[in-house]
């Protein structure tokens, strides 16, 4: 099995996310290969790497969307182990443990994701009324002060089709907030997004992060990740290249393909 590299936070940080010797594959085509990742309580972690590197499967593996096939995982004080019986079935994981994962992990994905029948106050109170079984009065209380933070406030009563990209994003992370979770996973939160409506969007993930809340994020914003981030990990064709403090990895990675891949952020 390949070794990976990963970056290794001080003895005192507690660890929001504890991945060791991750493997993914599909069929014969194996995406990850042995990747392992810390991620300390209340800190950015930036995952960057080429179209196909393995970025979006490792964020997805996080949130249990897909599943290892081998590895360790403890996130959210949930700890897994991933192996396969003799018939080839993945073991390692329950129905009531996913659900109280699901529960403290939220993932904004590319594409929003948002239902079109549902208002924003809608798509914003149905997790939590459905996964943590609050009332609405309190589910919409979440919810009105979580679109009051991503400045959404104003469109509760307005329909997905109504909104433009970056709004649709903004009430996407109020859907992400509103559950209240541990961990805070985007997916390349603004690839759909016409140019001038990135900003909005991260924006709010930039106040996010102020916060002192845990995200991890795969993006090729090179130069937000550069800036908002206490660690980058750069993904290279389904092992970590390399992990480090933005420094590490902007500046003084030996890599060669690292190199090669943040040149045009570094110039």
């Amino acid at each position: 099995m390949t070794s990976s590299l990963h970056a290794t936070p001080s003895a005192s940080s507690t660890l929001a996310v504890e991945a060791r010797h991750l493997v993914k594959r599909y069929g014969d085509l194996e995406v990850l290969r042995d990747v392992s990742l810390e991620v300390p309580e209340g800190s950015v972690t930036s995952i960057i790497g080429a179209s196909g590197s393995g970025k979006s499967t490792l964020l997805r593996c996080l949130n249990l969307l897909e599943r290892p096939n081998l590895g360790e995982l403890a996130i959210a004080d949930e700890a897994i182990r991933f192996d396969r019986t003799p018939q080839g079935d993945v073991v390692g994981l329950d129905r009531r443990q996913l659900q109280r994962l699901r529960a403290k992990v939220s993932m904004v994905f590319q594409q929003f994701n948002l239902w079109p029948h549902f208002t924003v106050l809608g798509n914003v109170t149905e997790a939590p009324m459905r996964v943590k079984g609050l009332s609405r009065r309190r589910a919409n209380a979440l919810a009105e002060h979580y679109l009051e933070r991503v400045g959404m406030a104003d469109k509760r009563d307005s329909y997905p089709a109504y909104l433009s990209g970056g709004q649709q994003q903004r009430v996407a992370i109020a859907r992400a907030l509103a559950m209240e979770p541990r961990l805070l996973l985007f997916d390349e939160p603004t690839s759909a997004l016409d140019p001038e409506r990135v900003s909005e969007v991260l924006s709010v993930i930039r106040g996010l992060a102020d916060e002192g809340r845990t995200m991890v994020l795969v993006t090729h914003e090179m130069a937000f990740a550069r800036d908002v981030s206490d660690q980058v990990v750069f993904l290279d064709r389904g092992v970590v290249g390399v992990a480090g403090t933005p420094q590490d990895v902007f500046e003084d990675s030996e890599h060669e393909r690292c190199r090669h891949f943040v040149a045009p952020a570094v110039c």
